[in-house]
């Protein structure tokens, strides 16, 4: 078993680490957080408190967890803290998921990156903004240090240049790219090869994360730019870069990074687990990528929710018709709840009015009826509150009718089938 911590969990890079290695039979996942964030409401082993990268007591505090929990590997999952981890890994006391720190520090920095690939077909026209000319507006400007859209600005007037000469930290100026933008995901192998490459457009971005994103065919001028991107950076394991449309249609090179991308599920649906196979590679074995016969994929985000629900109980009763089934079909969001409940070892009671043969509509819908502890098949105008037998226990139903009289009678919680999904448990 690989003990396996990432770090911030919470960012949009630990979550999709999360989605890519909860179910890995060989990882036992670890999240640790310094506030409290969404991560805990994925990952099991979810740790908190720890002290902001910047205290002075942080790497004590991080070797501390790293210790107690038997961590064999560190997964970084935010750019400021993979460059300064990269920069003490051997004050670590486990192996860290990154390239080297040379790696790290070029990818954090637009001016390094620019200047390691100057003169490259691919390298957009650089300006100072002391030498612009209004007739070379409009322009783009971006911190050379930053992520998520934080701080850029398009320079359409020399009002916004002078602007710029104000501003304290350090800006790039560039042409303006008005094309599609597009992500390379990318994984580099112990040998230096560029193992895989896939290429996805970033069709809607919101507050700097693609919320839609789609996989599409790598061309041979992309592919060139990934190799030698690979040739001149010294990358280990996972890795993406940016590149966007400039007016010619010539794809121009934005930013690199030595992580997963919050959207890399697009390309790992494909068939390469990128962080996983990273996870792999650092603690030693030889990887490889399974040619794929799936081309594309979507993927839509938007926020999820997750719930916390301060109840406590040891049965469920649950009705059938529009609850367990939803229009001729199993409501797969109640069949994944049951289920979780067995595996929890709650017990499951059926409490149904279904008109037909209760045993020939299981069979029907193939739903095994030995998950129910106790069938009670309703044929008069009783109550289903009389049938209520544990108060350690939650109702499930989508009629009002029979929650209020449960709710009333009984008085447990009660739930209609859109709240079942506060019900389950995302933990892994």
């Amino acid at each position: 078993m690989i003990n396996v911590l990432v770090f911030p969990c919470g960012s949009e890079i630990g979550l999709e680490v999360h989605n890519a290695l909860r179910f890995d039979k060989h990882i036992e996942l670890f999240g640790l957080s310094s506030v409290s964030c969404h991560a805990r409401m994925v990952y099991k082993n979810y740790l908190e408190g720890i002290s902001f990268y910047t205290s002075e007591t942080f790497i004590e505090e991080l070797n501390k967890v790293i210790d107690d929990n038997k961590i064999d590997v560190l997964i970084p999952a935010y750019d400021d803290i993979i460059v300064y981890l990269s920069e003490i890994r051997d004050k670590l006391r486990c192996k860290l998921v990154t390239s080297g720190k040379e790696a790290c520090d070029i990818s954090r920095s637009k001016i390094k990156t620019y200047e390691l690939f100057k003169g490259e077909f691919f390298t957009p026209r650089m300006y100072e903004a002391e030498n612009i000319r209004e007739n070379d507006l409009p322009l783009f400007a971006k911190p050379d240090i930053g992520q998520g859209s934080q701080g850029i600005m398009k320079v359409e007037n020399m009002q916004d240049v002078q602007a710029l000469k104000r501003v304290d930290e350090d800006y790039v100026i560039s042409e303006l790219l008005p094309g599609e933008e597009y992500t390379i995901d990318c994984f580099t192998d112990l040998k230096g090869k560029l193992l895989v490459a896939s290429m996805r457009e970033r069709r809607r971005i919101r507050m700097g994360i693609s919320v839609n994103s789609a996989t599409v065919v790598l061309p041979k001028e992309v592919r060139k730019i990934a190799e030698i991107i690979n040739e001149k950076v010294e990358f280990n394991g996972v890795w993406f870069f940016q590149v966007k449309k400039d007016k010619n249609n010539n794809f121009k090179l934005l930013e690199m990074a030595p992580r997963v991308a919050g959207s890399m599920s697009t390309s790992r649906i494909k068939g390469f687990n990128y962080i996983l196979n990273s996870v792999y590679q650092v603690m030693g074995y030889e990887v490889c990528a399974i040619p794929n016969l799936i081309e594309h994929v979507e993927v839509e985000r938007a926020f999820s929710n997750k719930y916390i629900i301060d109840i406590d109980y040891n049965y469920v009763y649950v009705d059938f018709d529009d609850t367990i089934t939803y229009q001729n079909t199993v409501n797969t969001v109640v069949i994944s709840f049951l289920y979780q409940c067995l595996n929890e070892g709650k017990v499951l009671c059926l409490v149904t009015r279904h008109a037909k043969e209760i045993e020939e509509s299981c069979k029907k819908y193939h739903i095994d009826m030995s998950m129910f502890s106790e069938i009670i098949h309703i044929k008069d105008e009783a109550k289903k509150s009389e049938y209520v037998s544990h108060l350690d226990a939650i109702f499930i139903d989508d009629s009002f009718r029979e929650r209020y009289d449960v709710s009333s009678a009984c008085k447990i919680p009660v739930f209609d089938v859109d709240g079942v999904e506060a019900l389950l448990n995302w933990k892994y």
